[in-house]
This record gives structure tokens, sequence and C-alpha cells, in this order.
């Protein structure tokens, strides 16, 4: 699953008007001069927040020379996988959106974004352009993942 519906991105907000304070927010956050603290963690967890597909914000290395060099293991895709489900990488990551996206809400995308590293896949897997794994893990009303994994073989 790529996206959430609205039902499931209404389940990480308290109310319409959180969504809509969120929107406002960052809205106002990447038009100042705090723009240039964001970080791609940060855009990560906004995208996620909103059920977007998050992976269209990062484009995969495709430069040979920059692959072979490890730029792959140093994709910001898998710090801003890693930021989200780093206990310690929390405070931190919820520090720009100012008390609106709370540590509750941080544990429910947890349990939608699956941890992934460099190291579950090779880097050719992502030569076309395409994502050998989905952005959301779907989670029926029993707690029970029902997302398929792609892994490296």
């Amino acid at each position: 699953m790529n996206t959430l519906s609205r039902a499931q991105t209404a389940q990480i907000f308290a109310n319409s008007e959180a969504y809509q304070m969120l929107r406002t927010h960052w809205s106002h956050l990447v038009n100042s001069e705090q723009k240039h603290e964001l970080t791609a963690e940060h855009h990560f967890l906004y995208l996620a927040l909103l059920g977007k597909d998050w992976r269209k914000a990062f484009s995969p290395v495709t430069n040979p020379r920059k692959l072979a060099n490890g730029a792959f293991y140093g994709w910001k895709l898998f710090h801003a996988l890693a930021s989200l489900h780093l206990p310690s990488a929390q405070d931190n990551l919820l520090a720009p959106f100012e008390g609106l996206v709370t540590p509750e809400m941080l544990s429910q995308l947890r349990h939608l974004v699956p941890p992934r590293t460099a190291y579950m896949f090779k880097p050719e897997q992502f030569l076309t352009n395409t994502f050998p794994f989905e952005a959301y893990e779907h989670v029926d009303s029993s707690g029970v993942k029902q997302g398929k994994t792609s892994h490296a073989g």
C-alpha cells in the first residue's frame, strides 16, 4: 500500500482541526526562514502523517560511480526511515512541529511504515526508479500487518 486512505489518516489525528493545523503550520514552516533547518526526515514525517507516498520525495541513486563509492548506503531515504524508528531521534524529529505531532502519532506511524535499511536491498533494485517495497503496511483491526515485503534475494 503506497498511500493511506482518509479513514486511516484520520486515525492518526485527534480530529480534522488537528490535521488542518498541521498543514497550515507546515506551510508556514516551508515558507519561513526556518525552512533551512528542515531535514529530509522532517519532510518524510510530514508526508507520512498525511498518508502520502513519501517515497516520491526521494530519488534513487543511479550514478554508477556514486553507487560504487557507497552513496546507496548513505542515501537520505534510509536515514529518514531510521529516524522514524529510533527513539533517540524522536525529540529532533518532532521539534519543528511544535507539539502538533505527538509521540503517540509517531508511534502510530511506526506501525504503518516498516523499518527498512540499505542492507535489505541491492542498489540495482532501484535503477529503474521504482521501489522494491511499499510505503505502508496495512494493519487490520486485529493489529495484524497485511503488507507484503520484498527483500533482496
